[in-house]
């Protein structure tokens, strides 16, 4: 491979990160928009994914899950998912919160 098609397969591979990223994002804002707007709904909708048996890998996330759920508020809950500080940002990729977008009118 020339340098040249190293390079344009790299910036390529970049760009498709970014996409990533940005897509992971708005993902994430939209579940946090619907943490706040119907905070009891979404804990409970929560707490259904977090009691349902789980494979060994994913102990550790949900373990912490439940700690958050149960010492952090809606607003903080909504600021891991869309701006994560370095330690949250595994856990906000495996939230439990997915199926308060896939379900009617969001809780609503």
């Amino acid at each position: 491979m020339s340098p040249a098609e190293y390079s344009e397969l790299t910036q390529a591979k970049e760009r498709a990160a970014d996409l990533h990223r940005l897509r992971k994002l708005h993902f994430r804002e939209r579940i946090a928009d619907a943490i706040q707007a119907n905070p009891e709904w979404a804990y409970t909708i929560a707490q259904e994914t977090l009691n349902k048996e789980t494979a060994v890998w994913q102990q550790w996330s949900r373990a912490a899950w439940k700690t958050l759920l149960a010492s952090k508020n809606p607003k903080e809950i909504a600021r891991i998912l869309t701006n994560p500080e370095p330690e949250f940002e595994a856990l906000a990729d495996s939230h439990p919160f997915a199926a308060c977008l896939t379900l009617p009118s969001h809780g609503r």
